[in-house]
């Protein structure tokens, strides 16, 4: 995942407590390589889950945000098993970097992100705020981390609308802070398959073809 500074744009400002100094300052790995231990949701918290699940269901297709050195990083959601997970792979100027698969467990969303950082952060949905399209994921556990003990920590994205989609990651394990990463997506593509494979059709030619 490329690594530039959150400072440079203004579209959504983090509220959720992650921007605290503790942030950056990492406990050891051998306190963050084990799960922690399992809370159900309430029901409501559950539909909750589960209304979010939909929707990252609802951004298959492809994704491209500008990178500051003039490249091009492209997210593309491909949901699989039957509905019942989400793929998202990273790729960065043509190269795949990361994978994340989102899916439901006891009524929780959970993230497992397969990183360029060589470890395996899992994530857990944050009970939802007043804003439902700002989606908090923080950290469970991690593997890999005793090797590798730097890691993304937390990630918050911003559902803007159907076709705008902002991502920022923050990292910990690194001996100093590091700015957050920022990305703010377009889709340029949209699936319309039943099995949510993506299409060679752009956003404006599905428009085009409504219409």
């Amino acid at each position: 995942m490329k690594r530039f500074s959150l400072a440079a744009t203004s579209l959504f400002v983090c509220t959720c407590g992650l921007m605290n100094p503790a942030w950056a300052q990492a406990s050891s790995p051998s306190d963050m390589t084990m799960p922690a231990t399992a809370t159900h949701p309430s029901s409501a918290q559950e539909q909750r889950n589960l209304a979010t699940f939909a929707k990252i269901k609802n951004l298959a297709g492809e994704w491209k945000a500008p990178l500051d050195d003039n490249g091009t990083m492209v997210n593309i959601f491909r949901p699989f098993a039957y509905g019942t997970k989400v793929l998202a792979e990273e790729w960065e100027n043509g190269r795949h970097i990361t994978s994340t698969i989102f899916y439901m467990v006891d009524g929780e969303l959970r993230a497992d992100h397969y990183c360029d950082y060589r470890n395996e952060p899992r994530y857990t949905l944050e009970p939802a705020t007043n804003d439902a399209n700002t989606l908090q994921f923080k950290f469970r556990y991690a593997t890999n981390l005793d090797r590798y003990p730097i890691h993304f920590h937390s990630t918050t994205w911003r559902l803007v609308d159907n076709n705008h989609l902002v991502q920022d990651w923050y990292t910990e394990g690194d001996k100093k802070p590091v700015a957050p990463i920022r990305m703010e997506f377009t889709r340029t593509k949209l699936s319309v398959r039943e099995d949510g494979s993506p299409t060679v059709f752009s956003v404006d030619e599905v428009e085009k073809a409504k219409s």
